[in-house]
Order: structure tokens, then C-alpha cells, then sequence
């Protein structure tokens, strides 16, 4: 079969290897329908994750067909339509029984390396997906592939975090950037019923996309993005930020937009920055700061409702359809934000 692999820092490939095969009996081998590049596998591609080996056959967000399944198998069978979960997960330990399938002792992340599991990735025609019972969903007829795709990541990322921001009727909810969980995360704030929703961004086409779902744009290229704020809302800060960037930058922006006892949910991916203000500044002004990675496991079926019925649709988000081919290619345009979101056909 044909993966996309990473080699190093800047270097990823599409190579020939064997197609994967049945490991333990709970696994299924699916054939990839499609596949699409996470902003996280940006990270991955600049060696900024740890513990990866030259040759780990990369990405987390796929959907596909089972092709076999191993006997201790019982909710999918060859031929049937799943979404594949980010990561695996049992089903039946503490953890997943409160519904917290990231604390799950069989916890992995696809295509991620040796520190999350060291499973093979989805950027790929077949994969390998342990605890398939819990790990896959049943997508619905009806429902294209890229219509349910990111419920399995960054659709459920964006849902828990504007979980984890406790969004409330009349708030004042703001997006820092507009990236594809950015733009989803103010597709799903709209849902919670907020009196607005502000999207921050310094790129013109992203600030584009995000009015047109709805919510009103501040291009921090122009200005103080805490000045504009407070001329759409009478001078008040937000009550709900959600930072989707995963950077210094963006995190101060995020405590300078937050009212006094504020609720901010950091979905994005961060390594070793800094807070912008010590626990002492943040507990005098009241801040719930709670750092969030999705939860597509608890929330796929609610996200499968949402879709099915309108509420929100994240294929919008999708700039670019390519082949595994083009893939190496599109990583680099990514990394130059050429590009908002590129899925694949393996």
C-alpha cells in the first residue's frame, strides 16, 4: 500500500510499504476513503514532537471502509462506512466509564509517534485501528465522507472547547484565530446561544470565512484587536475566549480580551509557552483557564446529530482535495498558510 511518511524536520514522503494485518483481536484494518492534514501535523512535521521515528507513517483524521475485522470484533464489519476516533480507546476502564476516554489506559494517538502509542497513521490507503469497537463509529447514510471527517478531531476539539468555556446564554464569545478549529469553534459557539461571537485573525480570507458563518471579524493586522472589541460591545471584554492558535502571541491576546472572571478554553496545540500573566494576576481577575484537547469519542454521536440536520457543517471549511501524491507538496503550502484545510483520497 501507499502512507505518507515522515523523515525529519521538512521531510515527508509517500512511500510503498505492506499493507497492514490484524494484531490482536479486538483490531480492524480499514481502507482509507479519505483522509486530511491536522493543523497539529504541522508540529509533527518541524520535529517538534518527541519520540518520532523516520519512516512513522503520519496523520489522525480519516474515515474509510472496513476491510477485516478480528474476532473479538462486535460493532463493525468488512464493508462497513466508520469514523475513525483521533485516538483509541477501550470503553471499559475507569476513565471511559466517566466518559474521559483521554485518560484511558489504551490511550494512543494515530500516527503521532512512540510517546503517543507509536500507532501507524491514516495519511495512508490502509490503517490499522486497535479497540475497533470503540475506536470506530457507524457513519450514517446519507452523511458524506466529508461531511462526518472531522468529527473524529477538530470538529470535536471545538466542541469541547466551547464545552470547557461554559458558553451561556447573551455571553460575548471570542475565537483567537481563524484557523479550521478556529472557524469551527465559532460555528459550535453559535450553537450555546451567545449574544456575539468574534473571530480575531491577521489573515483577510480566514476573517472572510468566519463572517460568513456568522460571526464578526476583528483583523488584528489593523489594530488592537482588544480596542475593536470594545467598540462592537460598548466597551466590555468577553466572556468566553477560545484560544485556537497554540502560541504566545495568541495566548496573550487571549488574556487581554477576557473580562474579570472570564472563562478561557486553550484548544490549541502548546508545547512550552509561557501564560502571559502568573497564577496570582489570573486568580485576582477570576480567569477559569482550563487547557482542552477534544473529546471525538463522548461527543461523535451528539456532532453526528448536528451535522445530519444542519446545525453545523464543517466540509465548508475544506479549501483543497488532493491525492497522497500532492500531499508532501500541500505540508509545505500549509506551512506557509497557502492553504486553510486539504483532505485526501488515498
Amino acid at each position: 500500500m501507499r502512507a505518507v511518511c515522515w523523515y525529519g524536520p521538512g521531510d515527508v514522503r509517500v512511500e510503498e510499504l505492506e499493507k497492514p494485518e490484524i494484531m490482536d483481536p479486538d483490531d480492524a484494518i480499514l481502507r482509507v476513503t479519505t483522509a486530511a492534514i491536522c493543523g497539529s501535523d504541522l508540529h509533527l512535521y518541524h520535529g517538534k514532537v518527541p519520540k518520532v521515528r523516520p519512516g512513522t507513517t503520519i496523520g489522525h483524521e480519516f474515515v474509510g471502509v472496513v476491510d477485516s475485522v478480528g474476532p473479538g470484533v462486535r460493532t463493525v464489519q468488512p464493508g462497513t462506512r466508520c469514523l475513525a476516533s483521533m485516538f483509541t480507546a477501550c470503553g471499559r476502564c475507569p476513565a471511559c466509564l466517566r466518559g474521559n476516554h483521554l485518560g484511558c489506559d489504551r490511550y494512543a494517538i494515530f500516527g503521532y509517534g512512540d510517546l503517543f502509542g507509536g500507532l501507524a497513521g491514516g495519511q495512508a490507503e490502509y490503517v490499522r485501528v486497535p479497540l475497533a469497537d470503540m475506536t470506530l463509529s457507524v457513519i450514517p447514510s446519507g452523511l458524506a465522507d466529508e461531511d462526518i471527517l472531522f468529527a473524529g478531531d477538530i470538529l470535536a476539539t471545538a466542541y469541547t472547547g466551547c464545552v470547557a468555556g461554559g458558553i451561556e446564554h447573551g455571553d460575548v464569545v471570542v475565537v483567537v484565530g481563524a484557523g479550521p478549529v478556529g472557524q469551527l469553534a465559532a460555528e459550535c459557539a453559535m450553537l450555546f446561544a451567545p449574544a456575539q461571537v468574534f473571530v480575531v485573525d491577521v489573515l483577510a480570507d480566514r476573517l472572510r470565512q468566519a463572517a460568513e458563518l456568522g460571526a464578526t471579524p476583528i483583523d488584528a493586522s489593523t489594530g488592537d484587536p482588544l480596542a475593536q472589541l470594545r467598540e462592537h460591545t460598548g466597551g466590555a471584554r468577553a466572556d468566553v475566549v477560545i484560544e485556537a492558535v497554540g502560541n504566545a502571541g495568541a495566548l496573550d491576546t487571549t488574556w487581554r480580551l477576557a473580562a474579570t472572571g472570564a472563562r478561557l478554553a486553550l484548544v490549541g496545540f502548546l508545547t512550552d509557552e509561557p501564560f502571559p500573566q502568573s497564577a496570582g494576576q489570573t486568580w485576582l481577575r477570576s480567569l477559569t483557564v482550563t487547557p482542552v484537547l477534544g473529546q471525538p469519542i463522548r461527543y461523535r454521536e451528539r456532532l453526528t446529530r448536528l451535522i445530519q440536520v444542519g446545525r453545523v457543517r464543517p466540509a465548508r471549511i475544506i479549501s483543497e482535495r488532493i491525492t497522497l501524491d500532492a500531499v508532501p507538496d500541500t505540508y509545505r503550502r500549509l506551512d506557509r498558510r497557502q492553504l486553510t484545510k486539504a483532505v485526501i483520497t488515498p
